[in-house]
């Protein structure tokens, strides 16, 4: 059975992703703060598949994420599929952020994956094989009034992911990025209005914004034998709106 990380796995799109595999894979799920919600998740996980760990990271911090993969590598042997899915954002104008929330914002966003990357491509390599899926945003192509240190950060999630996916090529390792439209996340109930909402969601197919378990299938299939022939691809998946 092969092993998947899932950074930033206590709710939201990683949670739902963590659900969507459970079945057939073993899982190690990071969380930073919501460890009730983490440990909730892995109660509901282990019903179905023993093999599940969670592990407390802040993934922009180098020496956490290390421990992480020793304690993987330690549980599974190696880490076969990456998901870099934790993240944060920020909605405010750039004249009122600080340089330690521009730095947060960047850090978390996207230095986080290059250390995930960086720890989990030697075994990747070793085997000839592995899959790396980064969650990005719409935003990243599109930018976003209010949220510029978020939407420049998801920029370079995406830039990250074409040279990755040329970079491993010859090793046979996928890196594929998902760029989501608004997802009915905790992160867009705190960030929009109800107006807002209202709003968006007439540009939408359906009227409605997408479900983290359908960001979950895309990515089950793109870590599948199915998806094989696909890297260096962002996704987009956002109702039509972009």
């Amino acid at each position: 059975m092969k092993t998947v990380l899932i950074t930033g796995a206590s709710r939201g799109i990683g949670a739902a992703i963590a659900k969507k595999l459970n079945k057939s894979y073993n899982l190690i799920l990071t969380y930073k703060e919501n460890k009730e919600k983490a440990l909730n998740l892995l109660e509901d996980l282990r019903k179905e598949n023993p093999n599940v760990i969670a592990v407390k990271c802040d993934v922009k911090n180098e020496d956490e994420i290390n421990s992480l993969f020793d304690l993987s590598e330690k549980n599974f042997s190696h880490v076969d599929i990456l998901i870099n899915n934790a993240g944060i954002s920020y909605f405010g104008l750039i004249q009122d952020m600080t340089l330690s929330d521009w730095n947060e914002i960047l850090r978390t966003n996207l230095s986080s994956i290059f250390l995930t990357s960086k720890r989990a491509i030697p075994n990747m390599v070793s085997q000839k094989s592995g899959v790396i899926i980064n969650i990005s945003s719409i935003w990243g192509s599109l930018g976003a009034s209010f949220e510029v240190a978020y939407s420049a950060s998801k920029g370079g999630v995406n830039s990250f992911t074409k040279a990755l996916s040329k970079e491993l090529l010859p090793s046979n390792i996928r890196v594929n990025a998902i760029a989501p439209g608004i997802v009915d996340t905790d992160m867009t109930k705190f960030d929009l209005s109800k107006d807002d909402k209202k709003s968006l969601k007439e540009d939408l197919i359906e009227k409605r914004f997408a479900k983290s378990e359908e960001i979950a299938n895309l990515v089950e299939f793109l870590i599948s034998d199915k998806g094989s022939y696909i890297t260096g691809s962002i996704f987009d998946i956002n109702g039509g709106f972009y």
